[in-house]
C-alpha cells in the first residue's frame, strides 16, 4: 500500500509512524511539507491513502496556515491531473483546531485524528484507517487493455515518452516499478501498464512478462525495444514485428561420424494470430504513419528511408557482435530480418499464461546488424521508432480486432 503524508511537523510524522507499525503491514510511505509539494507527488504518482495536516504551508518555508490542509483538499479535487486516492483522513496536533476542524473535515466527507504525545488512542485510530485503505488497495481492480515490457531501462524511457499521462505504481509484495498510463481513442478510454526488465535476456523478461500478465490480465501484451538487423534486410532505425520467433540456441551440440562438431537446430515457433499479423502489416505499409515517424523526432536519423517489417526474429542468450555468427543464424531462416535476446521468451510467457483471448506481440528497431561495426550511436532512434509503432498499434487495435 502507498501512503502519502502531507506534514510539516516531523514530530507527528514520527508518531504517524508508530501507528504505521502497529498495523504490521508493509506500507511505502512518501512524505511532504507543503501543498505544492504534495501536488506535484499526487500528479507524478498514485496512493492509497492521502494523510492531510490541517495545518499545512502553502510552499517549503513559508509560516503554517490553520486553513492550509483544507485549502489544499479543496484544490487537488479540482485537478484532473490527480487521481484521488482511495482514503483521504485528515490529522492535526492543535488541540485549538480540533473542533473546527472536524466539522470543515466532516462537510466534505472525510474525518480528523487529532494525534498526541500524551495519548495512545489515536494510535489505533489511525492504524485502523490504514488498514481498511490496504484492503481496499487489495481488492482494486488491477485488470489493463495493454502491457508493454522492455528489457532496457533506456527502452521504457521511449515509452514512458507516449503521452499516456504516466504515473508511477507499486504493489504489495512486488519489488517492480510499474507505470500506469492512459489515452483516450473513439471516444473511449484505454489503460496500459509499462515495465522494464532489470537486465538483458530471455530469462529475466520472460519472468516478468509472466508478472504483466497474471497481475494485470491485458488484452494485448506489448514488447518494445532495440534489434539488430539483417543487413541488406533492413535499414537502422526500421520497425520488425516478430512474426515467427524462435530461440536460435535450441538444439542439440553433436558429432559427425568423423568427429567434426555439428548443431542440430530444433527450434519451436512462435506465430502471430492472423488478425494482430494483418494489423501490423497493414500499419508497416502505411506511408502516412511512415512519415509521422520521420516527423516525431527532432534529432538526426540513420541514412535511407524509414521502414517497418513484419518477419521473423530469432532470440538468443548472446549479444552478437560478430558478423559469421550472424550469418549462421540467418542460415536457419532464409527469409531472417531480426536478431534480439528476448522476444521469443516474451511469446512463450504470454503462451502460458492461461488467459483466453490474450495476445502478444514483439516489436523491435534495428539499431545495428551485429557485426563489428557494433555501435550504439542509434539505440534511441531505434527505442522511439519501436515505441511508436506499438502506440499506432494500440490506437487501432480494437478497432480493427474486436
Amino acid at each position: 500500500m502507498k501512503l502519502l503524508i502531507v506534514d510539516d511537523s516531523h514530530q507527528k510524522v514520527e508518531l504517524i509512524f508508530l501507528a504505521i507499525k502497529e498495523t504490521g503491514l508493509t506500507v511505502f510511505v512518501t512524505h511532504e511539507t507543503s501543498a505544492v509539494s504534495a501536488r506535484r507527488k499526487l500528479q507524478e504518482e498514485e496512493f492509497d491513502l492521502l494523510l492531510i495536516d490541517l495545518m499545512l504551508p502553502d510552499i517549503a518555508g513559508s509560516p503554517p496556515n490553520p486553513k492550509g490542509g483544507i485549502e489544499f483538499f479543496d484544490l487537488i479535487l479540482q485537478d484532473n491531473k490527480i487521481d484521488l486516492p482511495t482514503e483521504i483522513l485528515f490529522v492535526t496536533g492543535e488541540d485549538c483546531l480540533i473542533t473546527p476542524g472536524r466539522s470543515e473535515v466532516e462537510r466534505r466527507g472525510s474525518s480528523l485524528c487529532a494525534i498526541s504525545a500524551e495519548s495512545t488512542n489515536w494510535v489505533y485510530v489511525l492504524s485502523g484507517q490504514i488498514k481498511l485503505a490496504a484492503l481496499r488497495a487489495d481488492r482494486k481492480q488491477k485488470s489493463f487493455d495493454f502491457a508493454i515490457i522492455t528489457a532496457l531501462g533506456s527502452e521504457l524511457e521511449a515509452v514512458l515518452n507516449l503521452s499516456y499521462s504516466w504515473k508511477k505504481m507499486r504493489l504489495k509484495g512486488d519489488p517492480t516499478l510499474y507505470y500506469k498510463g492512459h489515452f483516450e481513442e473513439d471516444g473511449v478510454t484505454r489503460t496500459l501498464v509499462a515495465a522494464s526488465a532489470l537486465q538483458k535476456g530471455m530469462a529475466s523478461s520472460a519472468s516478468l512478462a509472466s508478472k504483466l500478465v497474471l497481475k494485470f490480465k491485458p488484452d494485448l501484451l506489448v514488447m518494445t525495444g532495440i534489434c539488430a538487423g539483417v543487413r541488406d534486410k533492413v535499414n537502422l532505425g526500421d520497425v520488425v514485428v516478430g512474426n515467427p520467433t524462435w530461440d536460435w540456441g535450441s538444439g542439440k551440440h553433436a558429432e559427425t561420424e568423423n568427429g567434426l562438431s555439428i548443431f542440430k537446430l530444433a527450434p519451436k515457433q512462435s506465430e502471430l494470430s492472423v488478425g494482430l499479423a494483418t494489423l501490423c502489416d497493414e500499419i508497416a505499409r502505411s506511408s502516412s504513419f511512415r512519415r509521422n515517424i520521420r516527423a516525431g523526432w527532432e534529432k538526426s536519423v540513420p541514412p535511407g528511408e524509414f521502414h517497418a517489417h513484419v518477419g521473423p526474429m530469432a532470440s538468443g542468450a548472446s549479444v552478437i557482435a560478430n558478423s559469421s555468427v550472424g550469418k549462421e543464424i540467418a542460415s536457419q531462416n532464409k527469409d531472417l530480418i531480426a536478431i534480439e535476446m528476448e522476444a521469443f521468451a516474451v511469446m512463450v510467457a504470454a503462451e502460458y499464461s492461461m488467459i483466453n483471448n490474450m495476445q502478444a506481440v514483439a516489436i523491435k528497431s534495428v539499431c545495428d546488424f551485429a557485426d563489428a561495426d557494433k555501435s550504439d550511436d542509434w539505440q534511441q532512434y531505434a527505442a522511439y521508432t519501436s515505441a511508436s509503432f506499438a502506440d499506432e498499434l494500440f490506437r487501432q487495435f480494437y478497432r480493427a480486432l474486436q
